[in-house]
C-alpha cells in the first residue's frame, strides 16, 4: 500500500511539473506574439510621427500625440489584456491635468496612453533619448529625466511647467521607477505635486490594478487577463500650497490605497489580487 501512495505522489509531482512547463511554454509563445505586435505597431506608426516632426507644423505635432496613445488600446487588446475603466465621469477630455498613478509594471505607460483621452505628454527615462532615431522622436513628445539626479529632476520640473503652457496635460509616476516590493507604494517624489502647486493645474489620481500581474517587473512573460483603472475627482492645486505639499501628497496616496485594498485586502501584494 505504501508503494501505491508513493507512486501516486510521484505521478502528481510529475504531472504538476509538466503542467508548469507547458504553461511556461505557452506564456513564452504569447510573449513573443506580444513583442511582434508591439514592434509591428511601432513600425506602422513610425512614418506618421516622422512626417509630423519633420513638417515642424505645430498642428501636425499636436495631432501626432494622439496616434500612439489611441493605438495603445489596440496594443492591449492584442495582448489579451481586458481593460476596464472605472469612474471615467471624473475626467473632462478637454481639460488639463497632471495625471499620477501607482507604478508596478513596464506596461503602465501603455495603459496610461490607452485610458487618457486628453492631449497628454509623458515624463520618462532620459536613457531612451540615446536610442537611434526613436530618441529624436521621443524628444518631441515627452520630457526626459535622470531620476537619480536631483539637479536633473529639478530641470525636468521646469521643462514640464513650460510644456504645460501649451495646454498639454502630463502623466507622471511619482514613484519614479517600478515598485518591486510587496508594499503598495515606494517613495513618492514631490515633482508632480510641486508642479501642480506652481501652475494651478489639478492632480488627477489614477489607480492601476493588475498591471503588475499582467507584466511583472523583471519577468519576460506577458500574461493576458483583466486590468482595472480607477479615475478620481481632481485634487486641487491649493491642496499642495502653503506648506501642505506633504499633506496633499498623502491625500493622493490614500486615494490610491483605498482602491488597492478592494482588490488586495491583505494590505500589500503578498497575496494574489481579486481581479
Amino acid at each position: 500500500m505504501g508503494l501505491v501512495f508513493l507512486a501516486i505522489g510521484l505521478w502528481r509531482l510529475v504531472l504538476h511539473s509538466a503542467m508548469n512547463l507547458f504553461r511556461k511554454i505557452l506564456l513564452r509563445l504569447w510573449s513573443v506574439w506580444c513583442i511582434a505586435v508591439f514592434t509591428g505597431l511601432c513600425l506602422l506608426l513610425f512614418p506618421f510621427l516622422v512626417i509630423a516632426v519633420l513638417s515642424r507644423s505645430r498642428r501636425l505635432i499636436f495631432l501626432a500625440h494622439f496616434i500612439p496613445t489611441r493605438m495603445a488600446r489596440v496594443c492591449l487588446f492584442l495582448f489579451g489584456i481586458r481593460l476596464e475603466i472605472k469612474n471615467q465621469r471624473y475626467i473632462d477630455p478637454q481639460g488639463q491635468y497632471i495625471f499620477v498613478s501607482n507604478h508596478r509594471s513596464l506596461i503602465d505607460a501603455v495603459v496610461a496612453g490607452a485610458v487618457i483621452p486628453n492631449y497628454v505628454k509623458f515624463l520618462g527615462k532620459a536613457e531612451m533619448l540615446k536610442w537611434p532615431v526613436l530618441g529624436y522622436l521621443l524628444d518631441k513628445f515627452y520630457v526626459p529625466v535622470e531620476r537619480e539626479s536631483k539637479e536633473d529632476r529639478t530641470k525636468s520640473v521646469k521643462v514640464v511647467e513650460e510644456k504645460l503652457k501649451t495646454g498639454a496635460s502630463f502623466f507622471i509616476c511619482p514613484e519614479g521607477t517600478c515598485n518591486r516590493s510587496d508594499e503598495f507604494f515606494t517613495h513618492f517624489y514631490n515633482g508632480a505635486f510641486r508642479i501642480s502647486a506652481d501652475t494651478g493645474i489639478p492632480i488627477l489620481p489614477l489607480t492601476f490594478v493588475g498591471s503588475g500581474e499582467r507584466w511583472p517587473r523583471g519577468e519576460s512573460y506577458i500574461h493576458p487577463g483583466r486590468l482595472l483603472v480607477y479615475y478620481h475627482p481632481p485634487v486641487l492645486a491649493s491642496d499642495f500650497r502653503d506648506g501642505r505639499l506633504e499633506e496633499g501628497k498623502q491625500k493622493v496616496i490614500e486615494i490610491m490605497r483605498r482602491d488597492l485594498l478592494r482588490h488586495y485586502p491583505a494590505g500589500d501584494y503578498t497575496q494574489p489580487g481579486l481581479l
